[in-house]
C-alpha cells in the first residue's frame, strides 16, 4: 500500500482468469490448526435457502509465502487452515493507512507481522491466505456466489481450488486502489466450481491476498526501481488518519517496522500495509421431492379434476401400460382407478405427473411425503 498526498492512485480490476499472471506456490502455514469441523463464525444463516459470508476475526488464516507477487491457478484449495486472523478494525481506528470503510457488516482482516498490525508498514511481502468453509443442504442445486472484496494490495477468490476471479496485482500508483469501492473486486457466480452437496463436505472459498512491495510492479523511475525491490527505496507515506475520516496521523516512528530495510531479501524488507475485506450471500435451491401416491390421487380425483380425461399417452417418459390392459388410449383416470388393469409402474407415472403439476417434483425423483390435501393446488 502506498499513497501519495499529489498522485491520485489507478487500477484496473481483472475479473476473469485469462487476465491473470498465474502461478502455483505453496503456503506454509504458521498459526494454530484447527480441525475440519471447527465452527466458522463469519459464516451464518440468514434465511432459507441463504447464507452469509463476511471477514471478520473469526476468518480462518491458512499461512502466508514470503516474496510471492502472483496468483496460485486453479485448483489451490487449502484444507487444513489455523487460528489466526487479525480483526483490524481496532488498529485502523488508530491508524489507517488510506484504506475505504469495509462493506458494510464486515471487517478489514490481516495479521500481526513484525510486531504491529499489517495496516501499518510492519507486513512482509507476499502472498497471505484466508478461507471461510460451509455446508450445503442435501439436493442443494444452483448455487450462486455473490461476493465483493476489497483489498491492499490485491486479492483473488477460490471456491472449492477454481479460481473465481482477481484483482490487477499491483501497489497503488494510480486509482482506483483495490481498497476502494471503484476497485472493488466483485464475484457473482459459482464459476463451475465443483460443490460438495451431501450436508457434510466442507466447501472452502479461499482469498489469496498479495502484498506487494511499494511501487510494484514498476522497474523504472521515478517511481519504480530494479526488481525485486521496485520502489520500496521510497519511504513510507508522511501520514495516514484515525479511523475512515481526516484526522490525520503520523506513519512515523509508530506505524513503520523499526528494522524496515529497502532491499527485500525473503520477504524481509520494504513492509507494506495489507489487509483484506469482503462481504457475500451464498444462495440455492433445494430440490422438491413431495410425492403423492397413486392411492392418493384415486381418493382425491377433485383436486385434479382439469386433468381426469387427459389421455395416458400424453405423459412424457411415462411406464409402459400393463400386457392385460385393453388396447386403446386410456385417460389418467381410468389408469389410476384400476391399477390391476393397467399396471402399477403406470399407476406411479400418474403419481409422477400430479406431483410434478402440484409440487414441481421432478418426474421419477419423488419420495412419498404426500401433505394434506387441502393444502395442495394441481396447476
Amino acid at each position: 500500500m502506498r499513497r501519495f498526498p499529489t498522485v491520485v492512485p489507478v487500477l484496473s480490476i481483472a475479473l476473469a482468469a485469462g487476465a491473470l499472471t498465474l502461478a502455483a506456490c505453496s503456503d506454509t502455514t504458521t498459526s494454530p490448526r484447527l480441525s475440519p469441523s471447527a465452527a466458522d463464525l463469519s459464516v451464518t444463516p440468514v434465511g432459507t435457502n441463504t447464507l452469509n459470508v463476511h471477514s471478520d476475526g473469526s476468518t480462518l488464516f491458512c499461512g502466508f509465502t514470503a516474496g510471492v507477487y502472483t496468483y496460485p491457478a486453479s485448483g489451490f484449495n487449502p484444507t487444513t487452515c489455523g487460528a489466526g486472523t487479525t480483526d483490524l478494525m481496532a488498529a485502523l481506528a488508530v491508524y489507517n493507512p488510506g484504506w475505504s470503510a469495509p462493506i458494510s457488516g464486515s471487517d478489514w482482516i490481516g495479521v500481526t507481522a513484525n510486531g504491529g498490525p499489517s495496516s501499518d508498514y510492519r507486513a512482509e511481502t507476499g502472498l497471505y491466505v484466508y478461507q471461510e468453509t460451509f455446508t450445503l443442504p442435501v439436493g442443494a442445486t444452483s448455487v450462486t456466489l455473490n461476493l465483493g472484496a476489497l483489498a491492499d494490495n490485491a486479492v483473488a477468490v477460490y471456491l472449492n481450488g477454481t479460481l473465481l476471479g482477481g484483482q490487477t496485482v499491483t501497489d497503488c500508483n494510480t486509482a482506483p486502489c483495490n481498497w476502494s469501492p471503484a476497485g472493488q473486486l466483485t464475484i457473482s457466480s459459482t464459476g463451475g466450481a465443483t460443490l460438495y452437496t451431501d450436508g457434510t463436505t466442507l466447501n472452502r472459498l479461499t482469498f489469496a491476498l498479495i502484498n506487494t512491495p511499494i511501487g510494484y510492479p514498476l522497474t523504472s523511475g521515478p517511481l519504480g526501481g530494479p526488481a525485486p525491490s521496485y520502489g520500496c527505496f521510497r519511504a513510507p507515506q508522511t501520514n495516514g488518519t484515525a479511523g475512515f475520516g481526516s484526522t490525520l496521523v503520523a506513519t512515523s516512528p509508530d506505524h513503520v517496522y523499526s528494522g524496515r530495510t529497502t532491499t527485500i531479501v525473503g520477504g524481509i524488507g520494504c513492509e507494506n500495509p495489507t489487509g483484506v475485506d469482503f462481504k457475500g450471500t451464498i444462495t440455492w435451491t433445494v430440490a422438491v421431492t413431495t410425492w403423492c401416491s397413486p392411492g392418493f390421487w384415486k381418493n382425491h380425483e377433485d383436486l385434479w379434476s382439469q386433468y381426469l380425461l387427459t389421455k395416458y399417452s400424453t405423459l412424457v417418459g411415462a411406464a409402459d401400460l400393463s400386457k392385460k390392459a385393453p388396447a386403446g388410449d386410456p385417460t389418467l383416470q381410468q389408469v389410476i382407478e384400476n391399477p390391476q388393469t393397467y399396471g402399477g409402474p403406470a399407476t406411479n407415472s400418474v403419481a409422477d405427473f400430479l406431483s410434478n403439476k402440484a409440487f414441481g417434483t421432478p418426474i421419477g425423483s419423488g419420495v412419498e411425503s404426500c401433505p394434506d390435501p387441502g393444502s395442495i393446488t394441481v396447476h
